[in-house]
């Protein structure tokens, strides 16, 4: 019983789209030109490997060494619900980080000179934040802010205090943030809930934390954007630009 346990947690955890690369031209159709199991090559001519030579076996291999293929391997779900992820399941945070600097910006200088300012809705009015206008994510990021405007003030308020563009690497890593690529927004800091303030390690058993409202969280989907309460390792402020994650013919069930 216990092996079958195992097994089942396994497929579960590595339930992927690794026959699907067409899943990058679904989702980036304006930068993306072709995509197969040899590569992508977006529309400026730029050529990407799908996979890469380095081991990816565990999950730390995994999350330190993702490539184009590693990046589509769990299956991210949508939907009006939300429960506790499966352990080690945290689709998105396996990132190819070539990936991202050839879409927005190779470096700081590059990626900066990427950036727009958007008006980001208040309870008091707005604030600017600013925000890749690559493939739109500027125009993508206001439409979010307009819809979660007309939202009750009780779902309005987990919209404050937020935060966009910082070059930085993610905390005790040396990978960098999706913040330092204009494409990610953090709400309700102070409200929200974040999986290292629990474990420092990957692999932790961990119980999972969520206060940001699903009202707010179905909007960005919407739009593009997946949410980092839908991960075992939560992080229930974040939103992170991902259509390769949300295309129609990608995503997973909606719950």
């Amino acid at each position: 019983m216990r092996t079958l346990t195992l097994f089942a947690a396994s497929a579960l955890l590595f339930t992927h789209l690794w026959g699907n690369p067409q899943c990058y031209v679904e989702g980036y159709s304006d930068l993306i030109a072709s995509a197969d199991e040899n590569g992508l090559i977006l529309k400026d001519g730029t050529p990407l490997p799908y996979r890469t030579e380095t081991p990816k076996t565990s999950w730390s291999e995994k999350i330190d060494n993702a490539d184009l293929a590693t990046q589509l391997i769990q299956r991210y779900d949508v939907g009006g619900s939300q429960t506790p992820p499966p352990y080690l399941f945290s689709p998105g945070r396996l990132r190819y980080q070539p990936f991202f600097q050839a879409l927005y910006g190779k470096d700081k200088k590059e990626i900066e000179k990427n950036l727009v300012t958007i008006a980001w809705p208040t309870l008091k009015g707005s604030v600017k934040l600013p925000v890749n206008k690559v493939g739109g994510v500027d125009k993508k990021l206001t439409a979010i802010g307009q819809e979660i405007s007309k939202l009750p003030k009780a779902d309005r308020i987990w919209a404050e205090g937020a935060t966009t563009y910082a070059y930085r690497v993610i905390k005790d890593t040396d990978r960098l943030s999706m913040h330092s690529f204009g494409i990610a927004i953090d709400l309700a800091p102070a409200k929200t809930q974040y999986w290292k303030d629990e474990a420092a390690s990957e692999t932790a058993k961990i119980g999972y934390k969520n206060t940001m409202p699903l009202s707010i969280v179905r909007i960005f989907e919407k739009h593009g954007f997946i949410w980092g309460g839908r991960w075992y390792h939560y992080d229930t402020m974040h939103f992170e630009y991902r259509p390769e994650l949300l295309a129609p013919s990608c995503v997973g069930k909606v719950k």
